[in-house]
């Protein structure tokens, strides 16, 4: 994407939006360079949850095999709990609902807790 394109992708802007709200609603910090670095993941509550962040204006989204092994590669290094968040949006940056990916097993640990 080039630089015109992004200043004027409302997606672009979005997803960046997506990861400070995640972020500070896990009482969780954004990860620098959202992940290109070192630190893998968008959004981190150290210890707990690594979370990758996605976000559509269309209907639909695929999860590839290779999105949760990434994501959950880094967060199993940091013994923290691997989960995407996709977020589906109007295209004008208006939030519809979003919704977030966990692996079974990271379900069944949360389901022990209670």
């Amino acid at each position: 994407m080039k630089k015109n394109e992004t200043v004027q992708n409302k997606s672009y802007w979005r997803s960046k939006k997506q990861e400070r709200e995640i972020a500070k609603n896990i009482g969780g910090k954004v990860t620098p360079a959202s992940g290109s670095k070192s630190i893998k993941g968008d959004a981190r509550l150290k210890g707990i949850i690594r979370l990758e962040c996605k976000t559509t204006k269309n209907k639909s989204f695929s999860i590839t095999l290779d999105m949760i092994e990434k994501i959950e590669q880094a967060a199993l290094s940091a013994d923290e709990i691997p989960a995407i968040v996709l977020e589906y949006n109007d295209g004008d940056g208006k939030k519809i609902k979003d919704v977030a990916i966990i692996p079974t097993y990271a379900l069944y640990e949360l389901l022990e807790r209670k």
